[in-house]
């Protein structure tokens, strides 16, 4: 509470004492100056209880008294007058021009004061006209916006709803490149009496301006070309900021850059045309990453991520990781060679080695593999990709009693078509994944067969607390006529987080006569799951899962189903989920924790 100090107040008082001051005109201000200050150290602060109203109206009530200064029950006569007028702008900023404002206490000993508050009948929008003058008559973004605007006849007036149509306006012609507009007109005019507002916008755009020469600041001829190909923009397209926030965005998604600006020269514009000024650091220091997780699948793992995001101008860039996990261990060592667009366009060679001990499973895998990644964004959030590879593996194993080396030249194909829709709260998507694998004696390889893998996944949000995730998925291993003729990390095995929970992690798999899993040459799944918000980023969710690997499909097919709760973090989603196996006898349960995205 902000009030004199007790020293200064005494000195006013004995100088008013003084006949010589006291005698003067301006001693009864001073006395009454003094006495209000004052008043704070006797008597504490008014609470405010607003009656009549709710929701958005009593919001903005208390709003606006938040702003009046400290008032005390010895006050209140003092400010009534600004108490009832900041309540009556209140309200009319919500359309209520002729509300009835009492103000009163209850309890002369109170510290709380009732504001009672009969709003009346709002003020209706009789007539919208927002017009449009210079370039934008003919911009089709504007006519879209105007459309959605909630300023419509026969809707309350709202003042905030009125400011914020004129500033959506206003950003999009800065947006658009109309750097010249303004609003020439722009009122409401009220008829209380009547009850119905009249809202008149006029923009005066001027012309669109567009892009103009890109500049490339302090940037090397090597460095300046593969910005180049990151550029969508070029001289003369019109101006779209949307458009710049892109190219940042690309630059940055390669991690070539750092410290990056791209923005428009407003000072030298030429001919209607703006020159765009694009800044960018090369990012040449080494980068490691130590990461640890948790996963009922593989239990406690870790990794080390060594990054060189930049290994000379042309682009090339270097990443090492290696996990370590209870059942897998894995060192991997990729070199990336744009191909044109960073983004798109690029081969990777791979180096990596693999260890795997997972129920019966023992092996020991190096590989080498050549890709060629080609992808596409047809819109933002809807992708394409799709790899061109030639891997070869050399991979010792003993996979329950059988015990076995290969040596495989393995060409190969993928697809991936990915969209996704919504935030973390609102998720629509799909994901569908293909893959093709080829191996033939002809070229050298051990064994000879065709290995197709597909998955697809759905996901659907409804009325944004209720969500469907359907998944599946079907592999199969061609021109065998047993799985145990190709290495286990090209069989199929299925169970755990990601494929049927209730079961361990690839525990589902034909068995040899000693009762070793021994993979299977075929595996088809698929799960339903619903999941409903009960609050905020916390989704309970119930599923059930069924499939099989096998060799025939004569095998029944093994089936978990469960309940879980999802919490959407900042790193993803986590799951924790608990399944029974149904199908088994025992009906064993089974708990899952998994972190990542929602597809």
């Amino acid at each position: 509470m902000k009030t004199l100090n007790g020293k200064v107040i005494f000195w006013l008082v004995k100088a008013i004492a003084k006949p010589e001051i006291s005698s003067c005109v301006w001693s009864f201000p001073v006395v009454f100056l003094c006495f209000i200050i004052s008043i704070p150290v006797l008597a504490a602060s008014l609470q405010w209880r607003i009656e009549g109203v709710g929701g958005d109206l009593k919001e903005n009530i208390s709003i606006y008294l938040d702003a009046l200064p400290i008032v005390d029950r010895l006050q209140l006569p003092v400010f009534k007058t600004r108490i009832l007028k900041e309540v009556r702008h209140s309200l009319q900023a919500m359309g209520y021009y002729e509300p009835v404002i009492t103000v009163h206490l209850p309890d002369p000993n109170t510290e709380v004061c009732i504001i009672a508050i009969v709003t009346g009948q709002p003020v209706i929008i009789r007539n919208v006209d927002i017009l449009l003058q210079g370039d934008a008559v003919e911009d089709s973004a504007f006519s879209d916006l105007i459309n959605i605007l909630p300023l419509k006849k026969g809707a309350p007036l709202n003042h905030r709803v009125y400011e914020d149509a004129k500033n959506a306006l206003n950003s999009l012609a800065s947006v658009h490149g109309y750097f010249d507009a303004k609003m020439t007109e722009h009122k409401v005019s009220v008829y209380s009496g009547k009850k119905y507002a009249d809202i008149r916008i006029t923009l005066d755009s001027g012309c669109r301006y567009r892009f103009g020469d890109i500049q490339y600041v302090e940037m090397t001829a090597r460095f300046k070309d593969i910005l180049q190909s990151l550029v969508i923009i070029k001289q003369g397209d019109l101006y779209d900021a949307v458009m710049l926030g892109k190219v940042n965005h690309d630059i940055a998604s390669t991690g070539y850059f750092h410290k990056i600006e791209v923005h428009p020269v407003k000072s030298d514009i030429t001919n209607n045309e703006v020159p765009i000024a694009i800044h960018a650091m090369p990012r040449l220091r080494h980068e490691i990453k130590l990461g640890a997780g948790y996963a009922t699948d593989e239990g406690p793992r870790a990794s080390l991520h060594w990054d060189k995001h930049l290994v000379n101008s042309y682009g090339h860039s270097l990443s090492n990781v290696a996990h370590i996990s209870k059942k897998k261990t894995s060192i991997a060592s990729s070199y990336k060679i744009p191909d044109g667009n960073p983004l798109q366009k690029y081969y990777n060679l791979h180096l990596g080695y693999e260890q795997k001990i997972a129920e019966d499973t023992d092996s020991k895998l190096i590989s080498a593999a050549i890709h060629r990644w080609n992808k596409r964004s047809f819109r933002n959030n809807e992708f394409w990709d799709y790899d061109i590879f030639f891997r070869v593996e050399q991979e010792d194993y003993t996979q329950g009693k059988q015990n076995g080396s290969t040596l495989l030249l393995i060409p190969g194909v993928s697809f991936m078509y990915h969209r996704l829709q919504g935030d973390s709260f609102n998720y629509h998507g799909n994901q569908q994944l293909v893959k093709f694998e080829l191996s033939n004696k002809a070229w050298r390889s051990d064994v000879d067969f065709i290995k197709i893998w597909g998955r697809t996944q759905w996901l659907h949000t409804y009325f944004s607390k209720h969500r469907m995730i359907v998944r599946a998925e079907q592999g199969a291993i061609l021109m065998i006529d047993h799985a145990s003729e190709v290495p286990p990390s090209l069989r199929f095995f299925t169970g755990g987080d990601q494929s049927i929970r209730g079961f361990d992690y690839e525990s589902i798999s034909p068995k040899d006569k000693n009762g070793y899993l021994t993979g299977a040459r075929y595996v088809t799944t698929a799960s339903v799951e619903y999941a409903y918000s009960f609050l905020g980023k916390w989704w309970i969710a119930t599923f059930i899962d069924s499939g099989t690997a096998t060799n025939d499909y004569k095998d029944e097919w093994k089936v978990g189903a469960g309940v879980g709760i999802r919490w959407i973090s900042f790193l993803g989603q986590i799951k924790l989920d608990i399944a029974c196996a149904i199908s088994e006898e025992d009906k064993p349960w089974r708990f899952h924790l998994t972190m990542g995205p929602m597809l």
